[in-house]
């Protein structure tokens, strides 16, 4: 009995060593459990504030780089204006100079055509010297230096070597019947309805009868003060108008210059005046220019009309169209004129 219950007392003890020691372990494992949570709990908040942190390192960094860029943005625009205020007031101030250079270089080349015109006076005023002039056009020599980049030409034609259509009505309102079949004929060589004269015609008479079907509508009974108002006439087209333009005038007495008439003016000066006839005069004056109006008469196959021309022509103008063009940094002014020998200004245009 002694024995069983000293077994038992001993085995009593075995189970306590063995609960205390488990006992033990539990509390160990439980501080070692607690220990690495809070260690854990520790990493991650560590973890969570350098992450917060990176951020707001990022939020700042961001913050300055929006910063900068605001800053970039705002001298882009004012750099801009400024460029377009600088470029307008550049612009400003090189057409403001430009206006001012084109107008004293205008200014300038006026005076020197006008100069032109004065110089072509002189030698319009020695014609009267002359005996016969035989040249149609001529450009007169300028020695004159007006400066660099600066230049002037002169061109002098006579009018008395074209048709005066004003001469087709006599002063006191009749028909000056030979001028009108002059007219006609010169339109007709030209490839233009001769019937055109007519109506010219009824554009310059003082009456209302019309020579053809409305051709006294809007007439103005009165001379041509210009051959630019042959446009204003029914039928004269600008086709028209630049064929025959070349060969007529509104001065001078209303002779021609059988020294200086184009073919078709002298092929209008008779009705038996052919174009081999107005060829051959041609080319006789080309050697020997006609220095009296019955000198005429020595051109081979002119002898029977020769005589019948002498009232309708001359060997010496009178009258002409002076052309002065001045040019300065090139810029061009030009002045017509139309003279007499006696200097008397008829005309004057600038432009």
């Amino acid at each position: 009995m002694k024995t069983n219950a000293k077994r038992k007392a001993q085995s009593a003890k075995r189970t306590q060593r063995i609960a205390h020691s488990a006992k033990s372990i539990a509390q160990k494992t439980k501080s070692t459990l607690q220990t690495t949570g809070g260690q854990a709990e520790h990493r991650a908040k560590s973890k969570k504030q350098r992450i917060q942190n990176k951020f707001s390192i990022f939020n700042c960094q961001f913050s300055i780089v929006n910063q900068k860029g605001s800053a970039l943005v705002i001298t882009l625009l004012l750099i801009t204006l400024l460029t377009g205020l600088v470029v307008e007031f550049a612009y400003e101030v090189y057409t403001g100079t430009s206006a001012l250079s084109n107008w004293s270089n205008a200014q300038k080349a006026s005076l020197i055509a006008k100069s032109g015109q004065t110089l072509s006076s002189g030698f319009v005023g020695d014609v009267r010297n002359y005996s016969y002039t035989y040249l149609r056009e001529i450009s007169l020599p300028v020695l004159l230096d007006f400066g660099i980049n600066s230049s002037l030409s002169i061109k002098v034609e006579d009018e008395n070597s074209k048709f005066k259509i004003n001469s087709i009505i006599y002063t006191n309102g009749v028909t000056n019947e030979k001028a009108l079949l002059s007219l006609k004929k010169l339109l007709e060589y030209l490839n233009i309805n001769p019937s055109l004269a007519l109506a010219i015609a009824d554009w310059i008479d003082p009456d209302s009868e019309p020579r053809l079907s409305d051709s006294e509508y809007n007439a103005k009974n009165s001379y041509l003060w210009s051959v630019d108002e042959l446009k204003f006439i029914e039928g004269v087209d600008k086709k028209i108008f630049d064929t025959i333009s070349p060969f007529i005038t509104i001065y001078g007495n209303g002779k021609i210059n059988i020294n200086t008439a184009r073919l078709p003016v002298l092929v209008s000066l008779h009705t038996d005046m052919t174009e081999t006839l107005a060829k051959k005069i041609i080319d006789y004056r080309e050697s020997t220019p006609f220095e009296d109006v019955t000198h005429v008469q020595r051109v081979s196959g002119i002898e029977t009309i020769g005589q019948s021309l002498i009232g309708t022509i001359i060997v010496k103008s009178s009258t002409f169209r002076v052309t002065a063009k001045a040019t300065v940094n090139e810029i061009t002014r030009v002045v017509e004129s139309v003279m007499d020998t006696s200097r008397k200004i008829k005309y004057w245009r600038e432009g």
